[in-house]
């Protein structure tokens, strides 16, 4: 009852919101197919490997993906809750990313047990778990490697259940030191962190593996033919977060005011260069809501232009670029960084409508935060480069990393941040903000030790 009282303030708006578009996910699931055919989708989902690319709708059918993206949604939101965890850009981001992979990868069977290991590197570290949420949240990044163990096939389903559930602890305990780290390589120039840790971890299982005769063959499922179906679904998010941001200004003066003070917050929105951590949700309120429904518009847009299909992963990337519109994303530092990803899908081998380009394309505006200190050249430049690495770097870890542009990522910053170094100073001197979450969760976690080790 007292997470229902929540939900009912409008300080919580943006949790209410998120929970009312999974239950129309979930209202949807049972308007397109049948009972019995979106309960056998949904088994076949949580029984795949979710490898790199598994289109979980090409997989379970439509009706089975939107279950699954339900019930991952409201968990996501009802564990923030009762973690006792206000909205903030951070959480708003990591919900709508949890919700974009339960499209391809992201399932409620390969996300428990690494949820399960943040909790006990919490206890083992003698700190609250809610210091821990975001991990916790995106460790999902490695998913299918529980998922690539528990349905591998060579032994008996039991022993392979028994070792992947084993492995999620396992990396899920070592994950949030991992994250909190990564962000070095970075500077916070690229808002997709947890990818760059999950590359880490799923390169290193992926090699270890390979060395015990096991080989992770990347998975090749694609749906289409579903454009117009989810268009509409995409637009009427967007719509519904439109209207709620801008009815969400403060001051007085009526409606007409509270919708010029909206208008005027996400105006102030492209003064920020976006880097880690730029929490607009903090500094704006509901009119990110405005952001991040221009931001879904555009990608979605962009994709039926360019005549690609509407599938898992391509929706997922529409909505992580959503979701960080609290966080770092907005048009002007987008756009550059995508006009340099689109340039880079027609000049290189693949047909620019295919997954292999748009996919990336999407997820590219993770380098959002170059466009918008160092400006249009540069981002440009960044996302014709994040294409191409990004198509290649996956065989490091044979796709078990579901954030796998977020380590492509990495590498274009550590390639392009020293020579834009030669030409800008600020790129020569950047450092991550003290104040930001990754310094601030490596912090916790050094104070944690230090607790444990004063209690021995």
């Amino acid at each position: 009852m007292k997470i229902i009282r929540r939900l009912r303030t409008r300080e919580y708006l943006p949790f209410t919101l998120i929970l009312c578009v999974n239950v129309a996910f979930l209202a949807l699931a049972f308007a397109v197919d049948s009972p019995r055919g979106i309960f056998a989708g949904f088994l076949r989902i949580i029984q795949s490997r979710s490898i790199l690319v598994t289109d979980y709708i090409a997989i379970g059918g439509m009706g089975a993906a939107l279950l699954n993206v339900s019930v991952v949604g409201i968990s996501t939101v009802f564990m923030l809750l009762r973690l006792g965890q206000k909205p903030t850009g951070a959480n708003v981001m990591a919900v709508f990313l949890s919700i974009g992979f339960a499209f391809f990868g992201k399932n409620v069977f390969n996300m428990i047990p690494l949820t399960f290991g943040v909790w006990l590197f919490s206890k083992y570290v003698k700190s609250p778990f809610s210091d821990f949420y975001l991990s916790a949240l995106l460790v999902a990044t490695v998913s299918p490697t529980i998922s690539e163990i528990a349905f591998l096939g060579m032994f008996s389903r039991f022993a392979e259940m028994f070792f992947g559930i084993l492995l999620g602890f396992l990396v899920g305990f070592i994950f949030p030191a991992i994250s909190a780290e990564s962000v070095r390589l970075h500077s916070g120039f690229n808002l997709y962190n947890m990818g760059v840790a999950g590359g880490i971890v799923a390169t290193i299982l992926a090699v270890v593996l390979k060395s015990m005769g096991i080989d992770v063959i990347p998975a090749d499922f694609w749906s289409s033919g579903n454009n117009f179906f989810l268009a509409c679904l995409l637009y009427s998010i967007a719509a519904v977060m439109l209207i709620a941001g801008l009815f969400s200004g403060t001051g007085g003066g009526g409606i007409g005011a509270r919708m010029k003070n909206s208008l005027s917050a996400y105006g102030k929105i492209h003064s920020h260069h976006g880097r880690l951590v730029t929490d607009f949700y903090l500094m704006y309120g509901g009119s990110i809501f405005i952001n991040m429904a221009a931001l879904c518009i555009f990608a979605t847009t962009l994709v039926l232009v360019l005549g690609a299909d509407l599938s898992g992963p391509v929706v997922a990337g529409i909505l992580t670029m959503t979701g960080f519109g609290s966080l770092g994303k907005h048009l002007g530092n987008v756009v550059p960084i995508v006009a340099g990803a689109v340039l880079s899908a027609f000049v290189n081998t693949w047909d620019p409508s295919a997954g292999l380009n748009i996919v990336p394309i999407l997820f590219s505006s993770g380098l959002a935060p170059l466009a918008g200190m160092f400006g249009w050249g540069w981002g440009v430049i960044a996302g014709f480069l994040h294409v191409n690495v990004a198509n290649y770097i996956g065989d490091l870890n044979g796709g078990l990393n579901l954030y796998n542009n977020g380590f492509a990522a990495v590498f274009v910053v550590m390639f392009l941040l020293p020579v834009i170094s030669i030409f800008h100073k600020e790129a020569a001197t950047a450092e991550i903000t003290p104040r930001g979450f990754p310094r601030g969760l490596i912090e916790k976690i050094r104070k944690a030790r230090r607790k444990r080790r004063s209690g021995r």
